[in-house]
């Protein structure tokens, strides 16, 4: 009867294996966090949405409703439009659906705490004053809020994060919103 020997492994080489495993991950990992990207994800949606709640309200109402966006804060807000003045002036009374809290979206703040940059480019078929103010009428065509006689072309939200970004876009023609 012939008797062989099973050897295994050390402890040693085992250690010496999961380091060099770990130092490859390490390294074949992307500098951003997954993190970064959810984070990212989330607030261009809530971007997004809050556009396309704002022009879902006009045409479900038949009256003025918009948006504001603010590059500095890092915040979108949805308005009503108080017509008695001109220009028009902005109601901040608008409630979110689900939450029942004024749609007002701080992007610096908890649940979103967004570190990035938010900037915004605006397309106008003449000259608007305030860039980040846009409403639709009725039927959810996109103006200016001020003059509110000047079409939007596109208006693009800009969100970046590390070496990540998306792209928040408005379709002046079309209504669409998009993230890309």
């Amino acid at each position: 009867m012939r008797t062989t020997t099973q050897r295994g492994y050390t402890l040693l080489e085992l250690l010496v294996i999961a380091i060099i495993v770990g130092l490859i991950a390490t390294v074949a990992m992307p500098s951003s966090s997954s993190g970064d990207a959810a984070t990212l994800d989330l607030v261009a949606t809530e971007v997004a949405d809050a556009i396309r709640f704002a022009r879902g309200e006009a045409m479900r109402l038949g009256v003025a409703r918009g948006f504001r966006q603010h590059s500095g804060t890092k915040r979108i807000r949805v308005f009503s439009m108080d017509n008695a003045t001109t220009p028009a002036t902005l109601v901040y009374d608008i409630y979110h659906s689900v939450d029942k809290h004024l749609y007002d979206r701080e992007f610096e703040q908890r649940p979103f705490a967004f570190g990035g940059t938010m900037t915004r480019i605006a397309t106008f078929r003449g000259t608007c004053n305030q860039t980040g103010n846009i409403y639709f009428d009725a039927s959810g065509t996109p103006w200016c809020a001020n003059p509110d006689n000047i079409l939007l072309d596109q208006f693009d939200v800009t969100l970046t994060l590390g070496q990540l970004s998306r792209v928040v876009r408005l379709d002046g023609i079309t209504g669409r919103v998009t993230v890309q």
